[in-house]
């Protein structure tokens, strides 16, 4: 299967949401690739408690607002909740009443636990927030939700970005508006692959999350691109060392699979020589950008000469060392482990419009997969 054929394959199989039947088989499809490297490929079975949304919009001006609710926030009864809306910035611009506040904000905002919004959920004396996910093609591109397992603060509505002029006209004079957030939590499954090549410990680690909100093609295919390429070229080449390979679930959630992965083997990352982030957005049309960020000195650049002799253009990398890590590599950041990470940009980030052939930049995913395999077979031998 050629790199084209593979993202038509991976698109093929529709949204994916952490517990969805989507999800259940593409896990099973990524498993099967992962097998046909040579490695010893498994699913490891991942339990969580899931938001199966309801009924949930905004009513004012005469207008009802589909949207979905915040994945770790509350929600309302039935009956919704009536109320005055208002910026949240600005509290002392609410009439008396229950307040609802209205937000704008980008999808990637909420990419950190602990993130400047959900603190603004805590600290916050409003009953509802109503927020508008700003990205160019104006859909609901939703906002992750690291909280997923233990919800809190008020119901959150999140509305297409498309809205957010209107919902800014309504705060500006207090209209009044009715709300309802509404859904049940059940039990659910997904999974993570684990697949691993023999040889001395501690393993190199290859890293890559495989859930998300819609399809999202551009921000998740392209890291299991680079994942299943570099474990190919490990499974076909001389090594010393042991590698193990993660693509995990629920990362749209909290980064469930992850966590669950790392307290099921608690030395895995903090004694790994190294592990390979494949995060979001790996060769993204439209979007060359390429941030490469490592805490061990020197590899970021030396990242960045892989990926310029792979063929990806060197004006569009941005080699760190230190900083904050995101996505999964903030996990394995906090456990004291030796990371490398890539993560790029998407004009259609979170968004349903995610879709091959439309959203991706075919060169550079392969470039990216490329130097993702010659820098792990440099930690193996």
């Amino acid at each position: 299967m050629n790199a084209a054929e593979f993202f038509a394959a991976y698109d093929a199989h529709g949204e994916r949401r952490a517990g969805t039947p989507g999800d259940a088989a593409s896990a099973a499809w990524l498993r099967e690739l992962a097998a046909a490297t040579g490695a010893a490929a498994e699913l490891a079975p991942v339990a969580f408690s899931r938001l199966i949304p309801g009924f949930s919009a905004l009513i004012a001006d005469g207008r009802e607002v589909e949207g979905l609710p915040l994945f770790d926030g509350g929600t309302t009864d039935g009956g919704g909740l009536v109320g005055t809306l208002g910026p949240l910035e600005d509290p002392t611009r609410f009439a008396s009443g229950h307040r609802i506040a209205v937000a704008e904000m980008e999808p990637r905002a909420a990419s950190l636990p602990d993130n400047d919004f959900a603190r603004a959920r805590r600290d916050s004396r409003v009953a509802a927030i109503v927020v508008a996910l700003r990205m160019h093609t104006g859909s609901l591109a939703p906002l992750n939700a690291h909280d997923s397992q233990l919800p809190f603060g008020p119901p959150v509505l999140q509305l297409p970005g498309r809205e957010a002029a209107w919902l800014r006209e309504l705060a500006e004079r207090g209209a009044p508006a009715k709300l309802l957030v509404t859904g049940r939590r059940a039990s659910a499954r997904s999974a993570n692959i684990r697949a691993t090549l023999p040889g001395e410990g501690p393993p190199l680690v290859l890293l890559t999350p495989r859930t998300s909100w819609w399809t999202s093609t551009a921000e998740r295919a392209g890291g299991i691109l680079a994942w299943l390429a570099a474990l190919r070229a490990l499974a076909a080449a001389p090594r010393r060392r042991a590698v193990v390979a993660l693509a995990t679930c629920a990362h749209e959630l909290g980064h469930i699979g992850a966590k669950r992965a790392f307290a099921a083997d608690p030395d895995l990352v903090p004694e790994a020589p190294l592990v390979l982030h494949l995060g979001a957005n790996l060769g993204c049309a439209g979007a060359e950008r390429l941030v490469v960020r490592s805490n061990v000195l020197g590899l970021a650049d030396r990242m960045a000469d892989a990926l310029v002799a792979a063929g990806h253009p060197r004006a569009a990398i941005e080699a760190v060392t230190g900083g904050k890590a995101n996505g999964e590599a903030h996990e394995v950041e906090e456990r004291e482990g030796r990371y490398l990470s890539l993560i790029g940009d998407n004009p259609w980030f979170h968004a349903p419009e995610d879709r091959w052939p439309a959203t991706v930049d075919l060169a550079r995913a392969e470039a990216i997969a490329g130097a993702a395999a010659a820098i792990a077979l440099e930690h193996v031998a």
